[in-house]
């Protein structure tokens, strides 16, 4: 089983309420499926979700200095 396989069995078991789900293609396109029928919901969604990778990336580098330390 591939790993996106995995990772939509696991979300299967989590009893959302909504679910986005962003694909690549071997292209390099971008494919968007939503639960939701609201847009400005799914773009909150994606925002979110954008902001939170960029705080994680963020304080990564501080926590890595003080494992060296």
């Amino acid at each position: 089983m591939s790993d996106i396989e995995n990772i939509l069995t696991e979300s299967k078991d989590k009893g959302f309420d909504a679910v986005t789900v962003i694909g690549l293609t071997k292209e390099g396109g971008l494919d968007i499926k939503s639960s939701l029928n609201n847009v400005a919901l799914m773009h909150w969604m994606l925002n979110k979700s954008i902001f939170q990778v960029n705080l994680f990336e963020n304080s990564a580098p501080a926590e890595e200095e003080k494992e060296e330390a």
